[in-house]
């Protein structure tokens, strides 16, 4: 699991997850593990009213979690983006043989070719939403 404060009220989270999400009370469960992750690792409680974009490409998920106020307890608005488009970022060309995308000095390729062969949080950075798009739409094809 990967976690980026933006703010004190923002939050991005990566993670991996075998959970059929294909039933939505499942996505609590995996908000559940987040929520347990983020108070042991970081001493942060989600406490209140959440705005939560979540946004899956196979096992792997990317959380945008939002504080919207507080609340007696806690609250998700969820927004589930499934088969969303995702690109692994990364500097060497060597990482990966097949097609890549190579826009502004980095390399690309879509994560749902490699997720099942690597450790994301190891060799690069995923992207997705308007930047997936930019490089898809500008990107190079190489081989």
């Amino acid at each position: 699991m990967k976690v980026e404060f933006l703010d004190p009220d923002t939050l991005i989270v990566q993670m991996t997850s075998s959970v059929d999400i294909g039933n939505r009370s499942n996505l609590g469960l995996i908000l559940k593990q987040i929520g347990i992750y983020l108070n042991r690792k970081y001493h942060y409680l989600l406490d209140g009213i959440y705005d939560v974009e979540c946004y899956q490409c196979g096992k792997y998920f990317i959380f945008e979690i939002e504080w919207i106020g507080d609340y007696k307890t806690i609250d998700f608005n969820i927004t589930f983006h499934p088969n969303s488009r995702m690109l692994l970022e990364f500097i060497d060309d060597a990482y990966f043989k097949g097609k890549k995308y190579y826009y502004q000095g980095k390399y690309y390729m879509e994560l749902s070719r490699v997720i099942e062969a690597i450790d994301c949080f190891e060799f690069g950075n995923v992207i997705y939403k308007e930047e997936a798009e930019e490089v898809l739409k500008n990107g190079i094809i190489v081989p």
